[in-house]
This record gives structure tokens, sequence and C-alpha cells, in this order.
């Protein structure tokens, strides 16, 4: 089987080839405007690199979010456009279990748990917690949501010891038996991540999990309140 996987939900969009017995290729599009909407481009490159042509992708996998609601749509619209092209299988996944998965190797135990956290802006991050038991299995301690950063922190501190990993993590308080892991590559989303969460059993639909209103919506519920107090 081999895997094409991509999570445009953050500003560093991942891609990855993965194969039966592991990761084939993989690369990063960067901090850059446009960023995913060079995922096609990006994806003929990496299928290059790896010297694997398309018609022999088995399956696609994309990272459902949470995190930017423009990235999140372009990687759900290219991947249903790929497997519809390609008449393969496609399968979304969590974009937080994917960071959550990436970020275990900062354990500095088996009991430690693992926080990944998204700068959702409007002071906010999206995070969850969870144990990791093994390769691609997670146990959902504390469920994805859209938190301030203070009250996520109340929450970790319960559920100490905890290391907290992805570019949100800066923003949340340090408390009691919580830590920050190194910052840097363990913050980036690894787009094989997602296919190992998918062969552990954890597929999810094919649907956005924006864990909150887009701006949009909030703009125009703010206005039917004031319009509606005038």
């Amino acid at each position: 089987m081999t895997t094409f996987a991509l999570d445009t939900a953050t500003p560093d969009p991942a891609l990855a080839l993965v194969g039966p017995d592991g990761l084939l290729a993989e690369a990063w599009l960067g901090r850059t405007p446009g960023g995913g909407r060079r995922v096609l481009e990006s994806a003929h490159h990496l299928l290059a690199m790896a010297g694997t042509p398309v018609d022999a992708v088995d399956e696609v996998v994309v990272g459902v979010g949470p995190g930017g609601f423009t990235g999140i749509r372009i990687g759900i619209a290219t991947a249903l456009g790929l497997g519809q092209a390609l008449g393969i299988p496609v399968h979304g996944a969590s974009t937080l279990e994917a960071l959550a998965l990436g970020a275990a190797v900062a354990r500095r135990s088996s009991d430690e748990l693992v926080a990944p956290v998204i700068d959702a802006r409007r002071r906010q991050v999206f995070a969850a917690v969870y144990a990791v038991e093994g390769e691609g299995y997670l146990h959902e301690v504390v469920a994805p949501a859209a938190w301030d950063p203070d009250d996520l922190a109340r929450a970790l501190e319960g559920h100490a010891p905890v290391v907290m990993a992805g570019d949100g993590a800066d923003l949340v308080p340090l408390c009691a038996g919580c830590r920050r892991a190194a910052p840097g590559a363990l913050d980036r989303v690894r787009a094989a991540d997602l296919v190992a969460r998918v062969r552990a059993g954890g597929p999810l639909p094919v649907a956005p999990q924006y864990l909150r209103l887009p701006d949009a919506e909030e703009n125009r519920l703010r206005r039917e309140r004031e319009a509606a107090a005038t």
C-alpha cells in the first residue's frame, strides 16, 4: 500500500509518501504566502523524488484540522480531487493527533502525556491531550477544543506530567508538572504521522474539524447581536 498524505491546516503545509515498509519521501512547503495552494505542484515533485508514478498511489490521507479554515479547505479539496482522478480512497486524520505522534519523542517517561497545541489566532489555541500507547496509537485524555491559553494551562495541570509541542505551545503559561518541548521540528506536523494514525485504526471522515465558527460567521453573528441591541 502506497499512501500520499498531506496536511495544510497549519502554516507549514506538509506532504509525505509512505510505502508498505515506511517513509519514501516527505516535504514541507514552509511559511510562505499561498503555501497551501502549491500542494499539487509540490506533490508532483515529491513523487518524482521518490521515483513513484502517480498511478502507483493506492490511497490519499489528508489532515482535517483543526487549524486555518482556508488551509483545511485547500487540503481536503486537493485530496478529494486526487482521489477522484485516480479512483482511490481518501481518508481523514486529525492534525492534532499527527502533531502528538511527532512530539512523542520528547517525552521523558512513558507516563508523560503529550499536548499538541496549534495557534488558533483570536487569542486562542487548538489543543488536546493524549497518552501515547505505541507506534501510531494514541489514547485521548482531553478532547480537541479551542482554548483560552490560561484555561488550557489549568486543565493541563490536572493531567501532569505533560509535554507541550506545536506552534501555539509558547502561548500557554507553564503549569506545575507541564513543560514545553524544545522548539523546532517537533512543532511541525509530519504528514507521515497522519498515515500512521490511519494505519493504527484512527481514520476519520474527510470533513473539516474547525472546532469553532469561521471568522466570517463570527462577524455575522456579532453584527446581528449589535443590530438587535439597538
